[in-house]
């Protein structure tokens, strides 16, 4: 695990504040889809807007701990994890949403993401070669994550 994630407390403070504003910002969408009617959208769209919300949150008190704690490597794996689980959840909500208007922008900005996502991680790995193992995890659980929540619900109209 130490390989895959190096705990930085500067990026944790910053997650914190921004795992804030993003669920401040899922509630407020909650709310306008519940005012819409929530019969317009997926239940995949609902499903991972409603559980980005409790995975951004427990990510941000993962990473608080990191800046009081002594032994923060758990805390780390567990905010990595639930904050990259509830921020691709809101992508996916995003694609998803724009599909059932316009399938062809969605595939186009799921395919953006991937290839923005590599070039993001290909960057890291030039800068700092030993994060090769660590940057290649990374993208593959991303590009995971992306595919069950938003990549196949699209093509097989989940």
């Amino acid at each position: 695990m130490k390989d895959i994630f190096q705990t930085n407390q500067n990026k944790a403070s910053s997650k914190v504040t921004i795992n804030s504003f993003m669920m401040g910002s899922l509630f407020f969408i909650l709310t306008l889809i519940w005012t819409l009617s929530p019969s317009r959208f997926s239940i995949f769209i609902v499903a991972q807007i409603v559980f980005a919300i409790p995975m951004l949150f427990v990510s941000s008190l993962a990473y608080a701990k990191i800046g009081h704690w002594e032994k923060v490597e758990l805390w780390d794996v567990l905010g990595w994890y639930t904050n990259n689980i509830g921020s691709i959840f809101i992508l996916n909500a995003v694609g998803l949403m724009t599909a059932q208007f316009y399938r062809n922008i969605a595939i186009i900005y799921f395919a953006i993401l991937v290839i923005l996502m590599a070039i993001y991680s290909t960057i890291n790995v030039v800068y700092r070669p030993k994060t090769r193992n660590e940057k290649l995890y990374k993208f593959v659980f991303f590009v995971f994550v992306l595919a069950l929540g938003g990549i196949l619900p699209l093509f097989f109209n989940f």
